[in-house]
């Protein structure tokens, strides 16, 4: 609760400080200003990425500041019985047992090991999914950091606009402080919406997918362990054992897994026994 009303009070508070600079200019000057920011990056946005990318991101946006969240805990319980089906009823009640399974990159596993594709098949299929949610949420990543390089970018094409009208009306005192309320306010707005919108988000975005890769990475571990039919307990105690403290507190609290190096886990598929015997 308090990690939510401190940012609710401290925008707050920023908002009211803010709004004594605006009150000294009028509201055409104020509307004007946020119109030049917002339509000239966002048209340049458009231009540069496929709608479609925008629509993904307003989706991981709500999300992200959304309390739907993964715990790992019930995933692990779930793999667990899963695995525990594997290896006493085989793969005929484990392919029915999968049609309830609300996680699609669960369920796609499980299906794969019910349908009896080997594990090097399975960890391929999976691995390639895994890059492909990385790819996506690296270009929702590159879209609002675009997004923050652009909004200061045309606060200066605002205070150029303003500077013009001003030198363009050096006889008239009352359009020279228009022109200058202009040039100050478009770079104001400038970096309002870069560091105290879009930068947060783009933090909080960052988080979500580190979230959500260790998620992944779960996932793949025990479905790869369901298909060599390990035992449920010691695939449990595995995967709780491989993210440690990592889900152990909210997952918006930065703290560094322990069998982690880098920010996103590294996906390796254990080597296969070779049998002498065949072939």
């Amino acid at each position: 609760m308090l990690r939510k009303i401190l940012p609710a009070a401290g925008i707050i508070v920023f908002i009211l400080l803010s709004g004594t600079v605006s009150e000294l200019s009028s509201v055409v000057l104020n509307i004007k200003s946020n119109l030049i920011i917002l339509t000239g990056a966002f048209a340049c946005a458009l231009v540069s990425y496929p709608f479609r990318l925008f629509s993904d991101l307003c989706v991981n946006i709500r999300k992200a500041f959304s309390d739907e969240k993964t715990d790992p805990d019930v995933l692990i319980k779930q793999i667990e019985v899963l695995a525990a089906i594997r290896r006493r009823d085989g793969r005929v009640v484990l392919d029915e047992k999968s049609r309830n399974i609300d996680n699609p990159f669960l369920k796609m596993g499980i299906e794969m090991v019910a349908d009896g594709f080997d594990r090097y098949t399975i960890f391929k299929t999976l691995e390639r999914r895994y890059d492909n949610f990385l790819q996506a949420r690296r270009s929702q990543a590159d879209l609002i950091n675009t997004l923050i390089k652009l909004m200061p970018v045309f606060g200066f094409v605002g205070t150029i606009i303003g500077l013009i009208n001003v030198l363009g009306n050096m006889g008239s005192p009352e359009l020279i402080g228009k022109g200058v309320a202009t040039a100050l306010l478009t770079t104001f707005y400038g970096l309002l919406y870069a560091n105290i919108v879009f930068l947060p988000i783009a933090k909080k975005l960052t988080e979500k997918t580190r979230h959500d890769a260790m998620e992944l990475s779960l996932i793949i571990e025990g479905i790869l362990d369901i298909a060599n039919k390990t035992n449920a307990k010691a695939i449990g105690y595995r995967l709780r054992y491989c993210i440690g403290d990592y889900f152990q507190d909210d997952w918006t609290v930065a703290r560094k897994p322990r069998s982690l190096s880098m920010g996103l886990p590294r996906l390796h598929p254990a080597p296969e026994k070779h049998d002498p015997m065949a072939g």
